[in-house]
């Protein structure tokens, strides 16, 4: 009888917690797809290319699963991808994405001067030091590059991606 009274009262608990799961999974498999394909049109310092392609992801994960997902089996030229969470900001990170409600500039400080690729998508990310940061318009994502940021870093963007983006120079 205990079983029958809590089963109904579970379903419609794990159904929230799966709309939910959903929800963020919608706002963030595209820009998961994006992280993987910004590794394929950016070329990193051939003396950074050793050991694991670290992906690392600034603060809370909005991503839950669907990163590591996504670049589950993928390479960044022979290197396979780990994907981190972290809390303080580490130079071993070969890309870091800072979520919008994370304070990008302890991140961007570490990162300066290493070949890391920083992405993030608060307002100002590119402007910041940031080199690419995800802008919603009209309801779809796109992303801003800034070469001169990718230029301090060491990384070369495919001019593909860069025709893709809009530029930011500052």
């Amino acid at each position: 009888m205990r079983s029958a009274v809590w089963s109904p009262v579970v379903v419609v608990l794990m159904a929230c917690a799966m709309g939910h799961a959903q929800e963020v999974s919608l706002q963030y498999r595209l820009k998961a797809a994006y992280l993987l394909n910004f590794t394929k049109f950016i070329e990193w310092p051939p003396d950074s290319a050793s050991g694991r392609f670290t992906m690392c992801v600034a603060g809370r994960n909005p991503f839950g699963e669907i990163l590591t997902a996504t670049l589950r089996g993928e390479t960044v030229g022979q290197r396979p991808i780990d994907v981190r969470v972290i809390v303080t900001p580490e130079r071993e990170c070969d890309a870091v994405f800072v979520p919008k409600d994370v304070a990008p500039t302890p991140f961007l400080r570490t990162a300066r001067g290493a070949p890391a690729l920083t992405v993030g998508e608060a307002p100002g990310f590119s402007t910041q030091g940031g080199i690419i940061n995800f802008v919603l318009q009209e309801g779809t994502v796109r992303f801003q590059i800034n070469p001169r940021e990718a230029e301090r870093a060491g990384l070369r963007v495919s001019s593909h991606l860069l025709r893709l983006a809009q530029i930011s120079d500052r």
